[in-house]
């Protein structure tokens, strides 16, 4: 366990320095850009989402969940992932022209060409990164991505204010896969340039297709709001509903990151040495939900504010959509370990028929709310009614490889809820004591004095409820710490 939380706090640390680096280009980008060029951007990434998606074809799993894993393995993974990148990449290249006449956007055709070239560079840091994850190497992990993430942020932020517009975005994720590459090589400390092979492409394509299958049909679903509303609605909606999103996928995408990126590799070896899986996904989720629920609850009660703080003024528009994507969000964190479980357990077959079913319906009211409403908050209303209905159905498929401990996961949700609850009352204290205009934000001491006065809350109320969280270790030495540095500052 003592290397699972060693992982754990170096993907943490990994993950708040890019959130850091990623915060402060997107501060800068927010006024160097209009909503109009990040629009264009944003319906570009989602396009060539499903290209991505099959472009890594579950190699990166499949290296993390071999039993036996020879030098066989990794020749076929790198054949496969160069062919499939060199034909993916091909595609989109040609396909760009159809695709900017579609949505009548000539800047797209450009936007798609330049993005091609990342089907050519990412293979090589696919193979690199999966070997570094299965040994749990977080901490040369973490250095590889900053180093990635900065390199990519200076050459957009560079572009940006260049003149170049969206294609100053683009090149940035060129710089990074080039940068990520390199590095994760230069890491793996033997540095063996290996050529590539076929040999296992048996065992490969039967893990792959299942898990391509998978992604490509959760990439539709969640990119299908910004294809659909760009289509629909046109790009400055899309702009408005990925920053609202953005707020949220600062937990759901770049802290929940951090988790899964050692949740999956830790659950694998947990399965590798026969332990008791429940009690370990138990133990889990309590502490995504303790965290993640005051996190939403938060913003949710701030949107405006936090959109103000870290894109400016021109985003207010998005400020009511913020809660909706908060209340999507929450409840997404409460299955959103169980897809990394399944795959561990070897339940990817699973997986697969759970994913075709869901996902579809999910894109399905997202279409459906964009085509009949024509405003931005009903397709985040569709993201909370989906996840509502998904909740429950995803434990039910989970009893079927792993028997749900309902009391357990009740008791420790519950938990994790009062802990939350106690956290925002104080936030929430404030903003009825300092009402707000319509359009106006609190001034800057009394948010700083919300953020500090939640933060101060959760640490009290989780000792204060007896959360597991308390108990753990690191937390307790982490909090000791903390006691420590206050007594000497006194």
């Amino acid at each position: 366990m003592s290397g699972v939380r060693s992982a754990l706090l170096f993907s943490f640390a990994e993950r708040y320095a890019l959130i850091i680096i990623n915060l402060a280009s997107n501060l800068l980008i927010a006024r160097l850009l209009t909503p109009d060029q990040i629009g264009v951007y944003s319906v570009t990434l989602a396009v060539i989402s499903i290209a991505q998606v099959l472009r890594d074809f579950g190699v990166a799993s499949y290296l993390i969940q071999e039993k036996d894993l020879t030098d066989d393995h990794i020749r076929t993974a790198l054949g496969v992932t160069l062919i499939i990148g060199i034909g993916l990449g091909g595609v989109v290249f040609g396909a760009a022209p159809w695709v900017a006449d579609f949505y009548r956007e000539p800047r797209m055709r450009d936007l798609l060409w330049l993005a091609s070239l990342n089907f050519l560079l990412l293979p090589f840091s696919t193979i690199s990164l999966a070997l570094l994850r299965r040994r749990l190497a977080f901490k040369a992990l973490a250095v590889v991505n900053f180093a990635a993430t900065l390199a990519g942020a200076i050459t957009s932020v560079s572009l940006s204010w260049a003149g170049f517009g969206p294609l100053g975005l683009v090149a940035g994720t060129l710089v990074v896969s080039a940068t990520t590459g390199f590095a994760a090589w230069w890491a793996q400390g033997e540095r063996r340039l290996m050529r590539p092979g076929l040999s296992k492409w048996r065992s490969l394509f039967k893990f792959g297709a299942q898990s391509s299958l998978v992604g490509v049909v959760t990439s539709v679903s969640m990119d299908i709001n910004d294809l659909a509303v760009g289509k629909l609605m046109g790009f400055t909606p899309v702009a408005l509903l990925s920053r609202a999103q953005g707020l949220m996928n600062l937990f759901h995408r770049d802290l929940m990151g951090a988790v899964r990126n050692v949740a999956y590799p830790a659950f694998a070896k947990a399965v590798r040495e026969q332990q008791a899986m429940e009690p370990l996904y138990l133990t889990s989720v309590t502490y995504v939900c303790v965290v993640a629920w005051p996190f939403y609850g938060f913003v949710a009660l701030y949107g405006l504010e936090t959109l103000r703080l870290l894109f400016g003024p021109q985003w207010d528009a998005a400020a009511p959509l913020v809660p909706i994507f908060c209340l999507a969000g929450a409840l997404a964190a409460m299955i959103s370990l169980i897809g990394n479980l399944m795959v561990a357990m070897g339940r990817m077959d699973l997986l697969t028929r759970m994913e075709v079913v869901f996902q579809p319906g999910r894109a399905a009211l997202i279409v459906a709310a964009a085509a009949y409403w024509r405003e931005p908050w009903a397709c985040a209303a569709a993201l909370v009614v989906a996840n509502l209905l998904q909740l429950p159905l995803v434990y039910v498929v989970k009893d079927k490889f792993l028997p749900n401990d309902w009391r357990t996961l009740r008791a420790q949700l519950a938990r994790s809820l009062a802990v939350a609850l106690l956290a925002l009352a104080l936030p929430t204290l404030l903003l009825l004591l300092h009402p707000r205009e319509p359009g106006q934000t609190l001034p800057i001491p009394w948010f700083v004095l919300a953020i500090l006065s939640c933060c101060l809350s959760w640490l009290l109320a989780l000792a204060w409820c007896r959360h597991p969280l308390a108990a753990d270790p690191v937390f307790a030495r982490l909090t000791r710490f903390w006691r420590r540095s206050a007594d000497n500052a006194a």
